[in-house]
């Protein structure tokens, strides 16, 4: 197999770093050859120079974006890259915030062999990822078990590969046969979601969808829900939309995209509830809650 690992990274350089050392540290790579494409979205400390300086391979390729690529942009400047140097089998989705497990290239071996011998072709395989005490599934593949409300549920490592419906981008394996049909990343996200719809979209497509047979790695799940929704309180109106619509705050934007392009029979509860939130945002925050996955 011959796998581009893409990244995308602003700032946070221990944690480039960390996840970097991480990568060339699986074992296992007999039967792999892999390259690194790493969008650097104008970061503002010293991750070009540190990743320059620390990791002065070949299969390594820095890539610079303008600032405002965020998630979904940088990885697909890192995607596009890899396309145009072309040859590869496949492409590992990889969140810079995550330490990568020694077994991985194994296990996507094991998981390439399982999908082409059990469907016919290979698919995506996703690596769940859990907390620095390995007691507690951060992200992975999930199952939605409300349509209405779109609530879901972990798929959970149990030693084999199980399917899911969906998936968070953190570590997450994409076939050749997957982008020969489905492409990339959708453009219209910005930060958050084009994970989500293109797992989900892959899904719906009948391609092969399943986590791996064991975690895959430590990735904390640092976004504190709760401390977001008191600052929200606290802001005026008009700073209440704003976060509303930012990509790095609740992002309506790229979540009604989701409902168009996925579950359309929701968008217009989602609009409402998204301004009912930014409007009455005590009562509103409930029914947001809700409906907003």
């Amino acid at each position: 197999m011959k796998v581009a690992v893409l990244l995308t990274v602003y700032n946070r350089k221990e944690k480039t770093v960390r996840c970097l050392k991480s990568l060339y540290g699986v074992t296992g790579t007999e039967g792999i050859s892999y390259d690194v494409f790493i969008t650097d979205d104008n970061s503002l400390d010293t991750t070009e120079e540190d990743v320059n300086r620390l990791f002065p391979n070949d299969n390594l390729y820095l890539l610079k974006g303008n600032g405002n690529l965020f998630w979904n942009g940088g990885m697909i400047n890192s995607w596009k890259a890899a396309l145009q140097k072309g040859g590869y089998d496949g492409y590992l989705w990889l969140n810079n915030d995550t330490e990568l497990f020694p077994d991985l290239w194994n296990e996507l071996k094991e998981a390439d062999r399982y999908s082409r011998s059990q469907f016919g072709q290979g698919g995506i395989y996703v690596g769940s990822t859990c907390d620095k005490e390995k007691s507690k599934l951060t992200y992975g593949g999930f199952n939605f078990v409300s349509k209405l409300s779109l609530l879901d549920e972990f798929v959970i490592p149990d030693g084999t590969f199980r399917n899911c419906q969906c998936a968070h981008g953190n570590i997450v394996y994409v076939s050749m046969d997957v982008v020969d049909k489905q492409g990339i990343l959708c453009d219209k996200y910005l930060h958050g979601g084009g994970d989500h719809d293109y797992t989900y979209r892959a899904f719906r497509r009948g391609f092969p969808l399943f986590i791996l047979r064991d975690y895959a790695g430590i990735c904390e799940n640092d976004h504190d829900v709760f401390a977001d929704q008191g600052k929200f309180f606290n802001m005026n109106l008009k700073d209440r939309i704003d976060y509303l619509n930012s990509p790095m705050g609740y992002n309506l934007k790229n979540t009604l995209l989701f409902q168009q392009r996925c579950f359309p029979y929701r968008y217009p509860f989602v609009w409402i509830a998204g301004y009912m939130k930014a409007l009455f945002p005590k009562t509103g925050s409930r029914f947001y809650r809700y409906l907003r996955r």
